[in-house]
């Protein structure tokens, strides 16, 4: 594989270091302090990635951590195979050459969506048939369900990973709830809920 001067390669297969650079702590850090690019992208240059601020994790975090970050590696997997069966038979039974960005976002969709996306798709030339809405529930409730669960796993493991982070930082709650509050586009949690 071939990679551009815009990307780097860093030679570790550390989870702990792998959670923190992934975290919404650090891209609040590096949204304020990496040069920016077209469309909020960030210059990530050698000399700033040098300088990142990596907190020692205790023994309980990094354990947690690597736990975490083995689990969210298997359920990708998972996903992107999920995603390409179901896209491969959608090609085969439904003659869906190109997927939507829907589609291609399929945990997104409950049974109705899924269906609806799947007509759009064929437009009126090539109809749905009551056996074809049938079986599209039925590919829903085996495939796009179990997917749907793991996406929810994948969020909670996120968020576990995001308060490991925060605690090896030793950020206090006011702090957390003001990088949320001031957080730059595309964190790569979604803010989490009130508790």
């Amino acid at each position: 594989m071939l990679i551009n001067d815009a990307a780097i390669m860093l030679p570790t297969t550390d989870r702990w270091l792998l959670a923190c650079v992934n975290s919404p702590a650090m891209w609040f850090f590096s949204f304020r302090f990496f040069p920016h690019k077209k469309d909020e992208a960030l210059a990530m240059d050698i000399p700033y990635v040098e300088r990142l601020p990596i907190p020692p994790p205790t023994p309980q975090q990094r354990q947690a951590a690597e736990a975490s970050v083995q689990r969210l590696i298997e359920i990708t997997s998972a996903q992107h195979q999920t995603q390409r069966t179901l896209l491969d038979w959608l090609q085969v039974e439904y003659a869906i050459e190109k997927p939507s960005n829907k589609l291609l976002a399929v945990t997104e969709l409950d049974s109705d969506a899924w269906v609806s996306e799947v007509k759009r798709i064929r437009g009126k030339k090539l109809p749905l048939t009551a056996a074809g809405v049938r079986a599209l529930r039925a590919e829903h409730t085996r495939t796009i369900e179990p997917a749907r669960a793991l996406a929810a796993e994948t969020l909670n493991l996120e968020r576990t990973l995001s308060d490991l982070v925060n605690q090896a930082y030793a950020l206090t709650p006011a702090e957390i709830d003001l990088m949320w509050k001031t957080a730059p586009p595309r964190m790569p949690v979604p803010h989490p809920p009130e508790r």
